[in-house]
């Protein structure tokens, strides 16, 4: 068998690559002032939030059947007074927590908080609430729900819904848009809203302002760090910025303070919600440009015939001055991708752009060069006519995750059907079939052996989940090429 740990010639710069800006003036966040009054008019849509595709009647109308494309955006509607029948929320009053969205953000913080508070969580999927009510069985002080009327009860409301990206890499808030008109629904006056989801610099400010001075509520910004699969430090010990806007609200950071403080070690308190907000693409914005620079130093590697993992591994030897990180096939997750693109949304930053840039495109271009080296090979310097049977081993974003979000294996799948037409099959413990229905799915417990693994005529490792032996790669015969990019 050929048994290669391969990786790609040098990088040779961006040829043939179409470079995104994100820090045109149309795409800028204006600087103001804190408001001291309402507006007279409503602020405008296209001015006031650059960062979005949709336009208003697309948000709106697709969040539920009450939600018309008549429905104005947040910062319009909470132009109005608020409702004199609403109930103040008092200060001796017990805190009681609404989580808006139960992904794999919101799942976390209804755990947590509701070791310390009543919590409601609330999602617009009967299907997630189902089975997050399943998972969390054990915890009685959540009411699970998708009826908005019952975020009435709440004092405080935490919204972590994704904000995802468009094909085209402009930032997708409509979910965020459309959760936060849903608590300004319904929140009573002196209640206090927080957003977790990750944002550009600027976009908090700018999507609680007029909520907060209309309905008389508090608000701020903590950005979540959940990282998914990571068991320790524990959730509630990983240290958690705060911030509020005191200079719209006065006592908003404090009320934020009160309740966080009960549920982490550790608390942060920053001086505002745009640096909680450039902390938080700081601190994933790093790891995408260390992890590009990682996976250059490894192609350069390549080059010399030199093993990248015993560089890592020497390099980490270093007790100072240097940050460990692995190349592998790519970046992937609901993160680390998609982060970089709210920093450029109304900054520059030349070395992200590229170092991103260059991360979305690796898998293609990994592809590419292991394709057409594979089959010239097999033809002695002409292409072969004859689809190559290949397996793509790990498909999942990271190691340990079953979450396929941004994965790299999986734009190298669509790469090698898309591109070169290949007969593409996947092997994965923790992804479904239904996760990739258009690629066949290879059991691990019946055919993940030598005999069936052999009639593959290149096998790519994109990553290592631990409950397969990849000691059965080593047996290979007949002339199957393994491809690892992981170690």
């Amino acid at each position: 068998m050929l048994l290669q740990q391969y990786l790609p010639s040098q990088i040779a710069g961006l040829s043939g690559a179409q470079s995104l800006s994100y820090a045109s003036p149309e795409y800028q966040i204006e600087e103001h002032d804190a408001l001291t009054e309402i507006p007279k008019q409503p602020l405008n849509y296209e001015a006031s939030f650059p960062f979005d595709l949709v336009r208003p009647q697309d948000v709106w109308s697709s969040f539920s059947d009450s939600l018309t494309a008549d429905t104005p955006p947040p910062e319009a509607y909470f132009h109005s007074p608020p409702s004199t029948s609403s109930t103040p929320v008092s200060d001796d009053e017990p805190a009681r927590v609404a989580v808006i969205g139960v992904g794999y953000v919101g799942i976390q913080l209804v755990t947590a908080f509701a070791e310390h508070y009543s919590v409601i969580a609330y999602d617009t999927s009967e299907k997630r609430i189902n089975t997050v009510a399943q998972t969390l069985k054990e915890c009685p002080s959540v009411t699970y729900t998708t009826n908005p009327a019952q975020l009435a009860g709440a004092t405080h409301f935490l919204i972590a819904v994704p904000t995802i990206l468009h094909p085209d890499k402009r930032i997708d808030t409509s979910h965020l848009r459309t959760a936060v008109y849903t608590v300004g629904l319904y929140a009573r006056p002196k209640a206090t809203i927080v957003i977790e989801s990750s944002v550009a610099v600027g976009m908090t400010r700018r999507l609680l302002t007029d909520l907060m001075v209309t309905r008389g509520l508090r608000g701020g910004m903590s950005p979540e760090r959940v990282d998914p699969g990571r068991a320790i430090p524990r959730f509630t010990d990983i240290p958690k910025v705060l911030s509020g806007l005191d200079d719209i609200s006065y006592g908003s950071l404090d009320s934020i303070v009160r309740l966080y403080s009960k549920v982490f070690a550790s608390v942060v308190s920053v001086s505002s919600p745009e640096v909680a907000e450039m902390t938080k693409l700081y601190e994933n914005c790093q790891r995408m440009v260390c992890i590009a620079y990682a996976n250059e130093m490894a192609d350069a590697c390549s080059a010399h015939g030199i093993d990248p993992y015993e560089v890592c591994n020497a390099a980490a030897t270093k007790p100072f001055g240097y940050l460990p990180y692995t190349p592998g096939l790519g970046v992937g997750g609901h993160c680390i991708p998609v982060n970089p693109y709210y920093l450029l949304s109304n900054s520059t930053f030349p070395v992200l752009q590229l170092a991103t840039d260059r991360m979305w495109s690796r898998p293609s271009r990994l592809c590419d060069e292991l394709m057409e080296t594979f089959l010239k090979s097999k033809t002695e310097g002409e292409f072969s006519k004859v689809a190559p049977r290949v397996l793509v081993v790990g498909v999942g974003f990271k190691r340990g995750q079953s979450g396929i979000s941004h994965s790299p294996a999986v734009s190298l799948i669509q790469r090698l059907l898309d591109q070169w037409e290949a007969h593409v099959t996947f092997v994965d413990p923790l992804v479904k079939e239904q996760d990739l229905p258009y690629v066949p799915r290879l059991d691990e417990n019946t055919e993940w052996n030598k005999e069936v693994l052999e009639q593959f005529d290149m096998i790519v490792v994109a990553l290592k989940q631990l409950s397969l032996d990849f000691g059965v790669l080593e047996d290979l015969e007949g002339g199957v090429k393994v491809v690892n990019y992981c170690p």
